[in-house]
């Protein structure tokens, strides 16, 4: 496990050097996938609050 957590750790490095608006890096393994999806764009959107709340 913690060589899946190294690995992560080293995507999100590149991901910080690179000059993107969306990135999307996805590595597959032998029997697991690590998806690192970023975005710098702002969001937008709506918010829906809980049940409990309501």
């Amino acid at each position: 496990m913690f060589e899946y957590q190294e690995i992560f750790s080293l995507m999100e490095q590149l991901a910080d050097r690179l000059p993107y608006k969306r990135l999307k890096i996805e590595i597959e393994l032998n029997h697991q996938s690590l998806v690192l999806e970023k975005s710098k764009q702002k969001k937008f959107g709506y918010w829906v609050p809980s049940s409990k709340w309501r």
